[in-house]
């Protein structure tokens, strides 16, 4: 058994630490504050920009925001099935689009 804190991951390494590192935030102006990383602005525009086209696709449940494997942004789009994913582009305007298989979303009235 090794006493080594960090734990192996394709990814990334992680700290087995009380206050974990997170690398999307960036140092604010007070000792020991954070501020977080700039917001997804581009990405969110580019989501209202393509949300229509992707919604037009059969099969397409949603769209939303998110990110890769590797903590990258991306667009995530969900499906109903698995047939639906050769139809969706694997990018656009230059981000990763991940797919996600949810099945029939319903909308619930209250």
């Amino acid at each position: 058994m090794s006493n080594s804190k960090f734990v192996p991951s394709p990814y990334a390494v992680f700290e087995d630490a009380a206050m974990p590192y997170l690398p999307d935030e960036i140092p604010g102006q007070g000792m020991g504050q954070y501020t977080p990383a700039a917001p997804q602005g581009r990405l969110e525009a580019a989501k209202r920009r393509n949300e229509r086209a992707l919604m037009a696709i059969d099969g397409v449940e949603g769209v939303s925001l998110g990110q890769t494997a590797v903590g990258k942004e991306a667009l995530v789009v969900y499906l109903r099935d698995s047939s639906v994913k050769r139809r969706v582009p694997l990018q656009i305007e230059g981000y990763p689009v991940e797919t996600s298989i949810t099945g029939q979303i319903e909308i619930q009235r209250w």
